[in-house]
């Protein structure tokens, strides 16, 4: 935890010799998110022999991590997102070289397409089914999307599998947000009803997401995983001045994993814990810093990079 620090700068563009715009990916601000992602990669990436392929799930829309220099070290890097990605921009901003390495893929980690879930779910909501029918369909949902394999022909087939941040994208923010456009025709009770079926459905989604990231792992391939787990607002503020007090860093260690658990995004909770629980301890590298994600938005992000077990 020696890495936890209290100032952070803003990501930002820097100027190269030759006078071009570039995107800062961490060499050079020590306190960005970046820097951080950047420490989580170069600790796999140096521990790989054969360097033949890369994959990376949640990168498509923003820039966490360098691309271009993943794709220096690779013979090819794939990036997978649930929607069309703007990779295409992030390749412009440094010169492109490696453009010809990075190809993209459009995935559904979750499976719910294919069993039609959001059509579903919204027309159960639309005709105003009963909650209990409603929490019904959705936790039996679970086991539905598990019947599908999001990747089954890439199997074993990456060095390096990367997941930027993509545990508290999954599913569940959609589908609360759809939620709340109807929710005024439910009880609390019932709503609270429907909301325990999502929370199931959400942690199941997350099992089986981790479960996708060792499948795409080769043996002895390398993992790495970050996610933000805390959003900072000033109901737990005073959480970072309680870190800084501690002076070892396995008191911050064990102050941040609590805190994890009392205040952190449920979603990045149960991802991390798994995975963290699925990596080999030796050499194992597990970071935490803070994340500046635009004006307002703070968050405690944590991330480890290792070898899974057998």
């Amino acid at each position: 935890m020696k890495d936890f620090h209290r100032h952070f700068q803003p990501i930002q563009s820097v100027v190269t010799n030759n006078g071009d715009s570039a995107v800062d990916w961490g060499g050079r601000e020590w306190g960005t998110h970046r820097h951080h992602v950047r420490e989580l990669l170069e600790h796999a990436v140096n521990s790989i022999s054969i360097k033949d392929k890369a994959a990376v799930l949640g990168a498509g829309n923003h820039g966490d991590l360098d691309l271009p220099e993943l794709a220096r070290h690779f013979a090819q890097v794939t990036v997978m997102d649930t929607e069309a990605n703007t990779i295409e921009e992030v390749l412009e901003l440094s010169s492109g070289t490696y453009s010809g390495k990075i190809k993209s893929l459009t995935v559904d980690y979750t499976c719910l397409d294919q069993i039609h879930f959001y059509e579903t779910w919204e027309d159960m909501l639309i005709n105003h089914a009963p909650a209990a029918e409603i929490a019904a369909y959705v936790k039996n949902c679970a086991f539905e999307a598990r019947r599908y394999e999001a990747l089954p022909h890439l199997k074993k087939s990456f060095a390096l599998v990367v997941s930027s941040s993509v545990h508290t994208q999954l599913f569940y923010i959609h589908a609360l947000t759809q939620l709340s456009a109807y929710a005024d025709q439910y009880s609390s009770q019932e709503v609270g009803q429907i909301m325990e079926a999502l929370i199931y459905l959400r942690n199941s989604l997350v099992a089986d997401y981790n479960r996708l990231l060792l499948s795409l792992l080769k043996p002895d391939g390398r993992l790495v995983v970050w996610s933000d787990m805390i959003r900072l607002d000033a109901s737990n503020a005073a959480l970072l001045d309680s870190l800084y007090a501690l002076q070892s860093d396995e008191e911050r260690t064990q102050f941040l994993f609590r805190s994890f658990g009392q205040v952190g995004m449920e979603a990045a909770v149960v991802g991390l814990k798994g995975l963290y629980e699925q990596v080999k301890p030796e050499g194992q590298l597990f970071k935490s810093w803070v994340w500046l994600s635009g004006v307002e938005k703070q968050y405690v992000a944590a991330g480890l990079s290792g070898v899974a077990r057998k």
